[in-house]
């Protein structure tokens, strides 16, 4: 078990980086965005709910909707695992594209618990076939577009910030602004593990392998467990106070975790010492940019695509 250690006094500067490649798609602002698992497509959502699918490598567009195309305006994107299908919701209305083809395979209206529940999170599973819908009133919906069949369950006390499938759709990692992470068994929401920090979660991240779990909220707080004992297998050392986590990721296998803050900067750090190995910004074209999302391409390079809709490979 490998513990971080809490730093004080002087450390000696952080190395910084520049991008190996830039390539910024559209010259407005995202409201989502999705990257591919091996980050060969990237899904942009733009303010004026223009909705593309690119190739990353070429740079081709390879899709495109107009705002005129949904009945309801859309916030929320997820590309299938095997990155053949596409999800999209509004607050209510969830619709899958097939992205052979381009075209709408079904759509139709989400209701929780609540009549008047909106949706808040989104997850699409590896085959296109299964959906996860988390609502704004802490319920979770799953739903098997092969059988047909629906399942929901309030296992949260706030809006759902966070869903996706594990260990072959057997099991549900969620997280809400409860500030509960909850790891539960699909088939019939049997809370399997519970992890709770104090305030909203923000950023959320498994390892490869399912076994290492990083989890942070809106303040300072956040753990790196494992999440099959419970127990603390590290924790990052930083001095600042209020360091928020928006995006996380695992490398090296679960060895690194990447991370993204609430503004440009990006951080890589080592889970066995819990010290940060290098830091960098990404590249700014307004204000408020921030990561949308990261992942890792197969030459082994960090990709972030960022809510300017700017595309960076980076050496991590």
């Amino acid at each position: 078990m490998a513990f971080g250690l809490i730093l004080t006094g002087c450390s000696k500067p952080v190395a910084k980086q520049q991008a190996n490649s830039i390539h910024r798609y559209i010259a407005d602002n995202l409201i989502d965005a999705d990257l591919s698992s091996d980050a060969k497509l990237a899904v942009t959502l733009s303010r004026t709910r223009e909705l593309s699918v690119w190739d990353n490598v070429s740079k081709a567009l390879l899709h495109q909707w107009q705002v005129e195309d949904f009945d309801e305006p859309t916030y929320l994107v997820s590309l299938s695992g095997n990155s053949q299908y596409l999800a999209v919701t509004g607050k209510h209305r969830v619709s899958i594209f097939d992205l052979n083809s381009g075209r709408l395979e079904l759509s139709w209206l989400a209701q929780g618990f609540d009549s008047d529940a909106s949706i808040s999170s989104l997850f699409l599973n590896q085959n296109g076939k299964r959906v996860l819908l988390g609502m704004n009133e802490g319920s979770v919906i799953s739903v098997d577009l092969e059988s047909k069949q629906l399942s929901m369950f309030q296992l949260h006390d706030g809006p759902i910030s966070h869903v996706e499938f594990l260990s072959y759709d057997e099991r549900i990692l969620s997280a809400a602004h409860d500030g509960h992470a909850l790891i539960w068994a699909s088939s019939n929401g049997q809370v399997i593990k519970d992890f709770s920090l104090p305030l909203r979660i923000t950023s959320i991240s498994f390892d490869e392998a399912e076994r290492r779990l990083f989890i942070a909220d809106a303040l300072d707080k956040h753990i790196i467990v494992d999440s099959y004992s419970g127990k603390s297998i590290g924790q990052l050392a930083f001095l600042d106070r209020y360091r928020y986590f928006r995006q996380a990721i695992f490398v090296d296998r679960g060895k690194t975790l990447i991370t993204a803050s609430s503004k440009q900067k990006i951080m890589s750090w080592d889970i066995s010492s819990g010290k940060e190995n290098k830091h960098w910004n990404i590249t700014a074209f307004t204000a408020g940019t921030t990561v949308l999302d990261m992942a890792i391409n197969p030459s082994g390079q960090l990709i972030t695509l960022s809510s300017d809709g700017a595309l960076e490979s980076w050496d991590y």
